[in-house]
């Protein structure tokens, strides 16, 4: 072969490489961790798409920046966001329709990607409410882990002292949406705020106030709240099924852990969050094809499995659900899987957490009537919007 035949063919080898078209996106999932290193597998696995991942921080961080660069118009193809910004974005126009890819994939938990009876977004890991508890604390008082909303109030007052509290309460949007949901109640109504469906859940925890069972933290007080229950301020406290294990990557926690699903009504229900992916208008037909790869990607059985092993996490594949089911966070949700619902409640709800959120700590921290607070904040509510 001549030297033009040997340098033709390098640069046919180098060609894919070259090729490869550079797709960006944001997420919220962490700097470093599963989603990132799964982008680099899918940029070496093939030819086509080099992804470039973002972590923007949480979803109060996204959606500032991402309404800075609609504006500028810099936002990327597709996002990954938490399922509560699903129905902000939905509403705003900003998403084109999804189909979901043809594999063994859970079509409640898909269902959850959906809006107003459209699927916007197709969910990567699913985690369902929690009540988190000192093991040590309810054996050594004979106290049984609670199944129902009565019984977490009495639990939380055999429990409490002067020197620690029953129950950890942070009075941020997310928690006070699972209490809400988990004694059959409802923050919106329609897709618009009606915050008067709460009052059920705010007397209930005012009640527990005043047995002295409850250590409120403002939503701006996560790093104290946690500490609280480390430090045995408190011995129970609500999260998602994703929490123990972000929280053991980070420290060492001086007492055995329990956990059961969250305590609910008969007509309660159980609010699910998550990890969301969601293909933004305009992007072009080479981003669209990259965003449906990289998705197809996450769902191979294997690393849906490898997902809810490190993040507890429901995955979608119905291959990896059953491996997940036999493990103790699985036997958690147990038959209960239907009982699912977004916590956003069908609304964006994250556009109203600032309003809500001051109430809450209005309420239960400065004592003011829970049915003006809530009704002003429904008020406020009722004026915002996105972008």
């Amino acid at each position: 072969m001549g030297r033009l035949g040997v340098v033709f063919g390098v640069a046919l080898s180098l060609f894919p490489a070259l090729a490869q078209a550079e797709v960006p996106f944001w997420h919220t999932l962490g700097q470093g961790g599963f989603l990132e290193a799964e982008a680099e597998r899918f940029n070496a696995l093939q030819s086509r798409y080099r992804l470039k991942p973002r972590f923007v921080g949480d979803y109060r961080e996204l959606g500032l920046l991402l309404t800075a660069a609609l504006r500028n118009g810099t936002q990327p193809p597709f996002l990954q966001v938490e399922l509560s910004f699903l129905p902000v974005l939905a509403r705003a126009g900003l998403l084109e329709p999804l189909t979901p890819p043809s594999m063994p994939l859970d079509p409640h938990l898909l269902a959850l990607g959906r809006v107003g009876g459209k699927q916007w977004g197709l969910p990567l890991g699913v985690s369902f409410p929690v009540l988190y508890f000192n093991r040590s604390a309810l054996e050594a008082r004979g106290v049984s882990p609670p199944k129902t909303p009565e019984e977490l109030f009495h639990a939380a007052k055999r429990l409490s002292s002067r020197a620690s509290k029953g129950l950890l309460f942070s009075a941020d949007l997310y928690s006070f949406s699972l209490l809400v949901l988990a004694q059959g109640g409802r923050l919106a109504d329609g897709g618009e705020p009606w915050f008067q469906g709460g009052l059920p859940a705010l007397r209930w925890l005012l009640g527990l106030g005043r047995e002295g069972a409850l250590q409120v933290r403002g939503y701006n007080e996560l790093t104290q709240a946690a500490l609280d229950f480390l430090r045995t301020k408190a011995f129970m406290a609500f999260g998602p099924s994703t929490l123990l294990p972000a929280v053991e990557a980070r420290t060492d926690i001086p007492f055995p852990v329990g956990a059961v699903l969250f305590p609910t009504d008969p007509t309660g229900t159980l609010g699910a969050s998550g990890a969301v992916f969601v293909l933004l208008k305009g992007a072009s037909l080479q981003e669209k094809a990259a965003f449906q790869a990289f998705y197809a990607h996450l769902m191979d059985p294997v690393r849906q499995q490898d997902l809810a092993q490190g993040t507890h996490y429901i995955p979608l594949h119905v291959e990896a659900q059953a491996t997940f089911f036999k493990t103790s966070v699985g036997r958690l949700l147990g038959n209960a899987k239907a009982r699912l619902r977004p916590w956003h409640q069908d609304a964006p709800l994250v556009l109203w957490a600032g309003p809500l959120e001051r109430a809450l700590e209005r309420v239960l921290k400065g004592g003011v009537a829970p049915e003006r607070a809530l009704e002003e904040a429904e008020r406020e509510a009722r004026t915002l919007t996105f972008p």
